[in-house]
This record gives C-alpha cells, structure tokens and sequence, in this order.
C-alpha cells in the first residue's frame, strides 16, 4: 500500500480549498520533499497522522492510495481509515510525545517511545490520583458520618419535643424515641392542614388534667315587661269626681284612701271620734271609685312584675360556676360570656330600678298622666340569654366524659403537626446522607479501580526499549560526540548521564536524536512488517541543532533505503535464499535542512542498480509557497509542488547538480522568481517575488556577507549596512535601506510575512545589485554555473517616480 496523491484539502492553516496542479504526477516510493519554512510542509506531515490533526479530516481531506493487488486506486477520506494503522509519522509531535522525563533515586529517568512514555506518565497521574484519593477517604468518611447522623438527630429533636410536651400522657413518656418518630413519619400533617392548625389549643388539651362535671344552672323564664304597656298604664287618670283637696295631696288621698276601708259600716271616725256623714262617704267613694281602683291595681301588678323580673336577674350570675372548674380550652369563652351576662343584668336591673320609681309616682299621682320618655317605650325587659354559657358547660361536661379520647386525639394531631414541621428537614438530612455515603463509596470504588489501573499499567506489556549499547552507539554516531550516555534500569527506562553525571535536561537536538534512534527502531517491533508501512520523516534535523545532519543522513538511508530483509521478511541472509528486498513500502522524507536535502539528493542519484531492481523508485520535490490570485488584486501564498526529477525523469538532474550548496540553491531560486516576474509582470509572480524576501533573500545575503565580512559573521544588520555603505547608486542604497529595517531587526525569519507587492521586484534587484557591488566576479560566477543571465538580475528597469515612492514607504 502507498500514497499516490493528496487530491484535496478544503480548510487547513496554509491549505485552504487546496489541490495539486494538474500536472503533479503524484507520490513514488522514495520521496525526498525539500521545503523553506512556512511552505505547508509539516502541516502536510501532520497530515498524514490524523490523530494530529483532526479539525483538518473534519473539515474535508482527500487522499488516493493504491494497494497490492488492486488495478485501481481508492479514495480515502476518512480519518479512520485502515491505511492509517500501516503509517509511521516522525515529527515534531512524535518527538514531543515520545519521551517521559522524570528525576527520582538521585537519576534522570528516561522512558523513550511513545507508548512507555504514555505509560509512565499514566502511572505518575494514577499514583497521583490515589494518593489524592486516599487523602479525600478520611474527610469524606467524617462527612459521611457526620451526615449519616443527620436524619436521626432530626427525628430525635422530634422526640424530645414530643416527650417534653406530652410526657404525661401514656404512649409519650421514655420509651418515645426516635424510632417511635420514625414509625410515625408516613402520618405526618400535610402543610394545608398544619396552616390552619391551633397547637396551642391542642397542647392545652393534651396536658390537661381530668375535671369534674358542672352543673347546668337552668334559669326561669320571667314574662317580658313591655315598656310600652306600662307607658299605656302611666298615661290613664281615673274618671270619678275628684275631691280638690285629695288629688292635690297625694299621700293623703291614700291614708283616706286606707281609712275608707277601714270605717266600711261606720259613721263614727275611730282617729278623731267624729261624725262620719253620710254626703262626706258618697263624696269620698265618687272620688276612690272603680276607675281609681283598677289603675291602682294595675300599677300595683306592673311593680310586683318587675319586682319579681328583678330578683329573677339578680340571682342569674351567681347560678354559673367559676371558669377555673372547666377545661383550659373553655375558659376564655366562658369569662367573656358570663362577663357579659353580668354587665347586661347590671344595666336592666338599674333600668328596671329607674322604671319601678316611675311607676311609684304614678301610684301616688293617679290623677295625673304621667306617660314614659320616649326612648323607654319601645324596651322590653326579660330573662337573659344563657344559651352560650350553658353550650359551654355542656362540652365541657361531655369533654369529661369522654377525657382520654380527647386526650389521645389531641396528642395524635401534636405528633403529626412536629413531624410535618420538620419532614422538609429531615427529607434534607437523608438525601445529604445519601449522597454522602455515595461519594464516600465513589471515591472506595475509584480507589480500587486506580489500584487496578496501576496493576494493570505495571504488568503491562511495553515497546520493546532498545539495548542501551546500541542507543549509545548510534546516540554518539549522531551527536558526533560521547558525553551522552544512557544506562537501562527497570521497567524499559534509563538513566541518562551527560560526563558521568545525570543529565536533567535535554537539548532538542538530543530529544530528536533519541526519539528518531527509537522511531526507525520501532518499525519492525509489533509484529509490524516494513515492507507495507508507510514511513514519514518530517524534519528530523532540527533548526536549533543541525550539527548531526550528515549522521542523521546516514541513519535514515541504511534503516529505510537500504536493503537490509530478506524478501520472505527475515532479517537479510536467512537461508530461504530469496533476495534482499525494501525495508518500507513507502517513505517520504520532508526536510527544510538543505544539506539533507543535498545528501539524499545526491544518493538518491547514485543509487545502487540493485535497489532499482527490487522495483525501488524515488522522486525529488520542492514544496513552495507561490502566490495565486484569489480574486481581483489580492493573492496569498499557495503550497505547490516543484517537481525536481525522480529515477525516470532525469530532466532536472543536472541543475540538482548545480545546486551544489544551500546558498547555490538560495541564489538560483531568487534569481529564478525575478527573472520569472520580469518576463511575466503578474500578481501571481510579485506575490512569489514578494514572498521570497524575508526567508530566501535574508539568508542568501547572510551566506554571501559572512564571507564578504567574516568580522562581522553573526549580526546581519552590521553587515548589510557595510555593503550599503560602500554603495554609490543612491536607489539601490534607499532601497536596501528600506529592506534592512523590515528585516535586519529579527533574529528569526517571519516566514508568513512579505513585503509589499509593489516594492517586491526593485528590491530583488537591488539585492542582485548588491552582490554585484561587493563581488562582481563573484556574481559572474555564480549567474554562469546555474546558466543565468546575469544582465536580468542586477541591471534595473527603470521606475517610474510613483513605484519608487510606494517602494520606499
């Protein structure tokens, strides 16, 4: 199985709605990629790992891949694909995800390879977490204590309220407790009932002592005195003829009165002994005659009735018991009822007073209409109504007889009305116990279950680590130095030293080396078969140590070029006879490094007639940022391949050739983009002229100045603003000036920033300009190896005013 191409990628970083050119004929079996920084190039390495780079498969990669046996290729676009488990990807992630780098026992310890790194990072978090654990088990386990309490502190403050209110009740005393409330909790008093509840009148009952019965005073019925009939009766005079002296002399007229009874049948008085007439009697029986004694009857039966009203009122209160023989709940009512009686009875009786003087007056003044005010003729007096005091003496005779069930029932409601008061509460204490015995069990269960992880990861079987004495041989080959040493400990780790001493920290360059030795010797671990992996190089030099290239060269091309497994995939020289084959099925080997580039370049051109035969083929590409217009006046950089010849196409040979060195490369490719722009003014070109000036310019200049002012070698500003002075076309000064100040001030090249589109192509040429300056046999030189014309390099077309402005600003 194999790549063949890279149809498409709709949106990632520099790739955006991407496809190759339609003449991009595709991948090879070895494919060396040369590429500048910020070209594509590990992104497209990542690429080919999706577990690195998954928004960029979510957003839409398209890939054609080809497998044995199959006449026509398939399209994967799928980052679950199977080809993904035959793929081997080197690269700055791997580099970052291969190593666990730990200090313990006085040692640096180091795990290589992906998988024992994860490992150990895996057991380091796990010990972590059950050490964290383990200190979480002893404050959960007081919570979950604490809270277990809860429910039954809720239902035992229940019970004491209960025993401490109701305690003199039986089924209330000290064997109430909380398992007592516990029982009663489905009976609890639902919150409508408990807003209507009156618990002080329930306790009142509840704690009450049993009281005797009363007796219920019955009060006799008196007529009622209608004020308006003794008013009728005050109003009548007698119709006799009255005798002056008498009616004027009221008291007299009664003792007359009196002694006409008494000297019925005598004509002699017994006062006086005087004659009794006859004219004298008649006179006075005119005067007292059967008017006279009828309204005195009346009035006389009108007193007698308000006499006996009277004493009938005046007995009344004291008929009623005292409150304090009735229930506590009665008593209230009771005050207030018979209070009330007695306030009435006071106020008739005084009335009735008043009433009974008016009727005395008319007594004595019969001849005289003597009629009520108005306000007293419409009253009527008569026996009071008891009815509520008597209701009251009722219930609480009938509370007497049926004591112990009031009692009890009034307990029940009590009991009831407590536990729904506090069921939210106890409803709060529960679930918090719950939940804490829940995390307290959690947290049992995660520590077994990390016990187990760490079991499970210590037992664990792991990459094969690779013998210490062959790191350190290949270590050594690569750094080109000894002062590295690794020693094996336990669990496939090492202890690294640096001059016998333990090395806590590693250069990137070491991190890479150690991380590729283990890459390429991982490829045959797993029961992996080289011959259909596709292998993935990206950068294997690093920028910040390029000091093992030539041994990383030498690595890469004797484990994955070389012939080295026997075709049935034994190692080379079994006894099956069969010829050496290819280690991998592919490889694509992606470096911004040109001295790699060159060597493998050059190998790839001598390569031995008998790798060829075992179907082996190579191509050489270029991965360039060319600008593309993407709609009117505006462009971006673009990835695109630059084919450099492969084992059939030895078109480009001879100008690889040429390229005998990164600067040779640096100078025809800056050369190349300005003669390209010259005879073709696009956008497109000015945005590939304008694209090359902050990475491909800047360190041509930087290889021609070193030479030119090896004092100055390390500071590029210094350099450049010697070669400026020394020039004498004041343009070419203003313009090298103007590029110098964009540039000359980073210590790295910002490789996604280019100049202006307009200033592009007049500051190439005043580059070109310059070199010429400096080295004019030089520049000759160089223009004739790589067969360039050297008068469309330093010699200028002239600018009109506006371009050199825009240049300039």
């Amino acid at each position: 199985m194999r790549i063949e191409n890279i149809r498409s990628i709709k949106n990632y970083r520099i790739f955006q709605n991407w496809s190759p050119r339609a003449d991009f004929a595709g991948f090879s079996d070895i494919n060396l990629i040369y590429a500048n920084n910020g070209s594509g190039k590990s992104t497209l390495a990542s690429l080919l790992s999706p577990a690195q780079s998954p928004e960029a498969w979510r957003a839409g990669v398209s890939i054609e891949v080809s497998e044995t046996g199959i006449a026509e290729p398939r399209t994967v676009v799928s980052a679950n694909d199977a080809v993904w488990d035959r793929m081997s990807v080197f690269n700055k992630d791997y580099v970052a995800d291969c190593f666990d780098f730990s200090v313990g026992e006085a040692k640096a310890l180091l795990a290589i390879g992906k998988v024992n790194a994860d490992r150990e990072k895996e057991l380091r978090a796990a010990r972590t977490r059950l050490d964290d654990l383990s200190r979480l088990t002893d404050s959960l386990a007081k919570d979950s204590k604490h809270r277990q309490a809860g429910p039954s502190a809720v239902l035992k403050s229940i019970g004491t309220l209960v025993t401490s209110t109701l305690g003199g009740v039986d089924g209330y005393g000290r064997g109430y407790d909380a398992r007592t409330v516990a029982k009663r909790l489905p009976f609890a008093m639902p919150l409508p009932e408990r807003k209507k509840f009156k618990a002080e009148e329930e306790i009142a009952k509840a704690q009450s002592t049993f009281l005797k019965e009363v007796d219920v005073p019955r009060i006799s019925a008196t007529e009622p005195l209608s004020c308006s009939d003794i008013s009728a009766v005050m109003e009548r005079v007698p119709t006799a003829r009255i005798i002056a002296a008498l009616a004027e002399q009221p008291e007299r007229a009664a003792w007359v009165q009196d002694g006409l009874e008494l000297h019925k049948g005598e004509h002699v008085c017994v006062f006086c002994s005087g004659e009794l007439s006859q004219e004298r009697l008649d006179a006075l029986n005119r005067h007292f005659d059967s008017s006279t004694r009828e309204l005195q009857n009346e009035l006389r039966s009108r007193l007698k009735h308000l006499g006996a009203l009277v004493s009938s009122l005046g007995t009344a209160p004291s008929a009623f018991p005292e409150s304090g023989l009735l229930y506590p709940e009665f008593r209230a009512e009771y005050d207030v009822l018979r209070d009330a009686l007695k306030t009435q009875i006071q106020n008739d009786v005084t009335d009735l007073e008043m009433l009974r003087e008016f009727l005395e007056r008319k007594q004595q003044d019969l001849h005289v209409a003597a009629p009520l005010p108005e306000r007293w003729r419409n009253r009527t007096f008569t026996s009071p109504d008891t009815s509520g005091l008597r209701k009251i003496l009722a219930d609480h005779n009938d509370r007497s007889t049926r004591f112990e069930a009031v009692r009890a029932a009034a307990c029940q409601k009590l009991e009831a009305f407590w536990i729904g008061e506090q069921q939210a509460a106890y409803t709060n204490a529960l679930r918090e116990a719950t939940d804490a015995t829940r995390a307290l069990e959690a947290n049992d269960k995660a520590i077994i279950e990390t016990r187990r992880a760490i079991r499970k990861l210590e037992n664990a079987e792991l990459d094969p680590a690779p013998p210490a004495e062959w790191l350190n041989q290949r270590l050594h080959t690569l750094l080109g130095r000894s002062d590295i040493r690794v020693e094996p400990v336990e669990d496939n780790r090492y202890a690294i030293y640096r001059h016998g001493e333990p090395a806590l920290h590693l250069s990137e360059g070491e991190c890479t080396a150690l991380a590729l030795l283990y890459f390429v010797r991982s490829l045959n671990t797993g029961g992996r078969n080289r011959r259909d992996q596709i292998v993935v190089i990206d950068d294997p030099v690093s920028s910040l140590d390029e000091n093992f290239t030539v041994g990383a060269s030498s690595l890469l091309w004797s484990e994955l070029v070389q012939p080295s497994v026997c075709s049935c995939g034994a190692p080379q020289g079994c006894s099956c006879g069969q010829k050496p084959t290819r280690d991998c099925g592919q490889i694509f080997l992606m470096t911004h490094n040109f001295e790699l580039f060159r060597i493998w370049s050059n190998q790839l051109d001598r390569l031995q007639s008998g790798v060829m035969k075992q179907g082996r083929r190579f191509k050489i590409l270029e991965l360039q940022a060319q600008g593309k217009r993407v709609e009117v006046g505006v462009a971006r950089r673009v990835p695109t391949w630059r084919d450099w010849g492969s084992d059939q196409n030895k078109e480009h040979k001879a100008l690889r050739t040429r390229l005998r060195s990164e600067y040779h490369y640096l100078f025809w490719r800056a050369a190349s983009t300005l003669i390209s722009v010259q005879g073709d003014p696009t956008i497109e070109h000015e945005m590939d002229a304008a694209i090359i000036l902050p990475n491909i310019c800047r360190r041509m200049l930087e290889g021609f100045l070193s030479f030119k002012f090896p004092a100055l070698m390390g500071d590029f500003r210094l350099q450049m603003q010697a070669a400026i002075d020394q020039l004498d076309d004041g343009l070419t000064r203003q313009r090298l000036v103007t590029y110098l100040h964009q540039y000359s001030h980073q210590e790295r090249v910002e490789t996604t920033r280019g100049v202006n589109r307009p200033e592009a192509v007049p500051v190439l040429h005043a580059v070109f300009e310059l070199i010429r300056s400096q080295d004019a046999s030089h520049f000759g030189d160089m223009c004739s190896a790589l067969e360039l014309d050297p008068v469309l390099l330093a010699d200028r077309v002239p600018n009109q005013l506006s371009d050199l402005e825009a240049a300039i600003a």
